[in-house]
């Protein structure tokens, strides 16, 4: 029998100190457990966080032979793309030199017939008016020497080996013609004028004619239709493309790529002038 006398603090009922006391045990002991667990827990965790990061570095890196492969596709198209890329550019640079070399010449032209002849340039004076060329071209006239960087050996008798030596025709194939042999100008901008001129009973439309090398003729293509290109000049000072109806080379017999004959490219000056990718299509 329970004694109703003693206090209702001590009594055992289910709210009493002992269950008080076990509940707090409990708690104690759930959090020990809890926190142990967030423990174990929080560890695996980062162990499981550094592993994943191994993985995926394993997985970001490339094997030898993946490198091996992907710089192997890289060298296969460079190999295909570079060669379109260095012609295309180097295409880009002879039509600029073309074209200043054109607008300097059709300039200079006129102005040597009107200037210094009054309009028309006396047949007498076809070889003595080449030197106001030079004069206003701001060139040095090649005399055989390698002086102004003109090349040696390539004046008198010795001159058409130089040309023979130097240049192609437009298929790159035979050596273009020996012209231009009357006088040689080395521009300061880096082309070459090969001037000649006809002597009486030679001409037909023109009385001077000029070859000139756009980029020089220490540099390559060296080729008729390429860098090379003819034009001629009446004693009034205009000036005739290569090519054009008048000329003494058409375009239709001279600036074919298939057929091998010294002057063929000659008559490729007046598509140079018209068509606007002439250069970008020519053949390589």
């Amino acid at each position: 029998m329970v004694d109703q006398s003693a206090p209702a603090s001590i009594l055992p009922h289910k709210g009493g100190y002992n269950a008080q006391v076990l509940s707090s045990e409990n708690k104690i002991a759930s959090s020990l457990v809890r926190e142990g667990w967030d423990g174990f827990q929080t560890k695996e965790m980062k162990l499981k966080m550094r592993t994943g990061a191994n993985n995926t570095s394993k997985r970001v890196a490339f094997t030898l032979a993946e490198v091996l492969i992907t710089l192997g596709i890289i060298g296969v198209v460079a190999a295909m793309t570079l060669p379109t890329l260095i012609n295309n550019a180097q295409n880009k640079q002879l039509e600029v030199a073309f074209k200043k070399s054109y607008s300097a010449l059709s300039q200079i032209a006129q102005r040597v017939a009107l200037e210094d002849y009054g309009g028309q340039i006396p047949d007498d004076a076809l070889g003595e008016s080449l030197g106001y060329y030079a004069k206003y071209l701001n060139g040095k006239r090649c005399t055989g020497t390698a002086e102004n960087g003109c090349p040696a050996n390539a004046d008198g008798d010795n001159y058409c080996n130089f040309m023979y030596k130097t240049y192609k025709d437009f298929s790159g194939k035979v050596s273009a013609p020996c012209i231009g042999n009357d006088y040689v100008v080395n521009v300061v901008s880096g082309s070459t004028f090969y001037f000649d001129y006809a002597a009486v009973g030679e001409d037909i439309y023109e009385k001077q004619f000029v070859v000139i090398d756009v980029n020089g003729w220490q540099k390559r293509p060296n080729r008729s239709g390429y860098d090379l290109f003819l034009f001629s000049i009446g004693r009034d000072g205009k000036i005739t493309a290569g090519g054009a109806d008048t000329s003494f080379y058409p375009k239709s017999g001279y600036c074919n790529s298939s057929t091998t004959f010294s002057r063929n490219g000659y008559g490729c000056t007046i598509n140079a002038i018209n068509e606007k990718d002439y250069f970008k299509k020519l053949p390589h």
